[in-house]
């Protein structure tokens, strides 16, 4: 065999080489991507603190996100609404014509695919919101409930946009509506 046969066989098995190596990671990138997506869900809400502060209330969310599959999540927008019951009326705080007359709040982030924060691959991280109110018509509204001195948080509304790894693609999860916390 001559000397430029044996260049071109090894040029041309180096290519094969290569070619194999990037169809293996584009199938396995695949799989990961399709498996965070499959089993990432929206944030859920894990507690609610409210401190009084003069004029009424500094209201703290803490939720937590959780990526069980094998790529990290980056969440370009998350954006919640939660109502606080007023603990004084005895209907449930699920029934609609009491979630009208109480207090809302639409809470969020809206940052682009580079800048949200990012939930690694197999963890979990907590995202903190605070927020103060001192409207007085809306401070009137949030009242503890009179039976234990509790307040009863529901979730009404919540979308995430997220995008997994470095793959630009943009996904939504819905958090949990109807999901109840006391504080």
């Amino acid at each position: 065999m001559n000397r430029i046969a044996w260049v071109i066989a090894i040029g041309y098995t180096s290519l094969a080489l290569i070619g194999a190596g990037m169809y293996v990671t584009s199938i396995v990138k695949f799989v990961d991507n399709s498996e965070t997506q499959l089993r990432f869900r929206a944030p859920t809400l894990e507690n609610v603190t409210f401190t009084a502060i003069p004029g009424g209330w500094n209201i703290s969310f803490r939720w937590r996100a959780e990526d069980p599959g094998r790529l990290p999540v980056r969440m370009a927008i998350f954006e919640w609404e939660v109502t606080i019951d007023n603990g004084t009326d005895s209907r449930s705080p699920l029934d609609l014509a009491k979630l009208g007359d109480e207090y809302h709040i639409r809470l969020g982030i809206n940052l682009d695919r580079f800048t949200g924060p990012v939930v690694a691959a197999g963890g979990s991280r907590t995202l903190p919101w605070s927020v103060n109110e001192t409207d007085p018509a809306n401070v009137g509204k949030i009242a503890r409930n009179p039976s234990d001195g509790r307040f009863t948080v529901v979730v009404t509304d919540g979308v995430v946009i997220y995008y997994v790894g470095d793959i630009n693609e943009r996904h939504s999860a819905f958090v949990q509506i109807l999901t109840i916390v006391r504080a």
